[in-house]
């Protein structure tokens, strides 16, 4: 063997050497394993504090606002329009009594008067039957006058007849006479006994007149319209010159002030309104409205409830009155609330004392929350009164200022220790 190759491997077997005291004195002086026992620390999770307050229930729907009263304008007799208001225009806000539509009534006019001269045309017929009345009395009785007379000198002249002293022909003559003063009276009697009928006949043809003259009189009167209210215009579907008939639509108005929302309450929240709804009872209800990213809020209440339930929907309809006027007292500006606006309704029902609001995802299948006590965690089946959007409400199983874990977890059992973090 060379003395080089001789000279590595005595260098590779002190290398190897050295390694081995190494490893050797490296086990030797390891320290000894201690036996330790695993301390379970537990899930981290936060916690809220359960707190009992008193909830007022409230029912949520959606409606369309509409007027509470709407007058519909139709025109009561036939005519050209000859005039309208420079407020009866859609959206605008008239007064009570403002003349919006005024129809041609010359002819109602002149009709008017044409009633008026019968009415005096029949009053002067009366004054003349009453003067032929007076008349007729006074030759009745002259006629009965005369009658007697005639009977008396008829009567004489029958005595002397029998003794021979006239003769004849002057008895039948006197006879004759007599006769014809009572035709006479009789005519003169029949005549005053159709004086009556005469009378009702002209009474009734005066009253006739009079009520035709009333007639008359409503027909130019209706011929102007005019509102029956403070309110808006809400339509108007006519221009001067237009030829109107009797019952066209003209437009419409509705009075300001309160508006209606009709609603439909499902069943299963009956519940939540006291007895007496819409009877004696009053409820109230908010309405919001969100315009331009601005959130609005009118005052209402429940104006009546409707007495049929809708069969496909089972829902009982309900109407809300609110003003239609909210004051911004930030801004100091109004803002009306008007019809077509489709808007939320928030109806206060009962008050519930002593209740848990808590959020819905603590809740876990079955009805149980996840408590924690002394570090531990607890599983408590609780009763929910109500599930209400994002929150639930909890009647029974909570006790005030018990902890309630809101991390979620899953495969947990009871009495399980966890760790609350540190900002609770």
């Amino acid at each position: 063997m060379k003395k080089g190759a001789l000279y590595k491997t005595i260098r590779v077997f002190a290398v190897l050497l050295v390694a081995v005291a190494i490893a050797v004195t490296l086990v030797i002086l390891r320290p000894k394993a201690k036996r330790q026992v695993p301390v379970e620390k537990g899930r981290l999770v936060e916690v809220l504090p359960a707190r009992a307050e008193d909830v007022q229930m409230i029912v949520e729907s959606f409606g369309t606002v509409v007027p509470r009263e709407l007058l519909k304008l139709v025109a009561q007799v036939p005519g050209a329009i000859v005039e309208i208001s420079p407020a009866f225009k859609e959206g605008s806000f008239i007064k009570k009594g403002t003349r919006l539509i005024q129809i041609d009534q010359r002819t109602y006019g002149l009709e008017v008067k044409r009633r008026s001269v019968q009415i005096k045309q029949s009053e002067a017929e009366l004054k003349r039957l009453k003067q032929e009345l007076v008349n007729l009395q006074s030759r009745v009785k002259i006629a009965k006058s005369d009658a007697t007379l005639a009977e008396n000198e008829y009567l004489r002249l029958k005595k002397l007849i029998q003794r021979n002293v006239i003769a004849q022909s002057q008895l039948d003559k006197s006879e004759q006479a007599y006769l014809a003063s009572l035709e006479r009276l009789q005519a003169l009697e029949n005549q005053m006994a159709l004086i009556a009928p005469q009378k009702e006949q002209l009474i009734a043809a005066r009253d006739m007149a009079k009520v035709m003259h009333e007639q008359a009189k409503l027909d130019l009167e209706r011929s102007g319209i005019d509102a029956a209210f403070d309110g808006w215009v809400l339509e108007k579907s006519v221009e001067v010159g237009q030829h109107v008939t009797v019952g066209q639509q003209l437009g419409s108005i509705y009075r300001s002030g309160k508006l209606d929302i009709e609603v439909r309450i499902p069943a299963k929240d009956f519940k939540w309104f006291p007895a007496g709804l819409g009877q004696d009872t009053a409820v109230a209800a908010d309405v919001l409205y969100e315009n331009a990213g601005q959130n609005y809020t009118w005052s209402g209440h429940v104006a009546r409830v409707m007495a049929v339930m809708d069969e496909r929907t089972r829902t009982l309809p309900m109407v809300i009155e609110v003003d239609e006027l909210v004051i911004d007292e930030e801004k100091k500006n109004y803002f009306r609330l008007r019809p077509g606006m489709f808007v939320t309704i928030k109806i206060k029902g009962k008050e519930i004392q002593e209740a848990f609001v808590v959020p819905r995802y603590v809740v876990y299948p079955g009805d149980v929350v996840y408590t924690v006590k002394d570090n531990h965690l607890r599983i408590k089946e609780v009763n929910i009164l109500r599930s209400y959007k994002d929150w639930v409400i909890i009647d029974e199983g909570l006790t005030e200022g018990e902890l309630i874990v809101k991390t979620p977890l899953s495969s947990v059992k009871d009495g399980m220790r966890v760790r609350l973090t540190s900002g609770d």
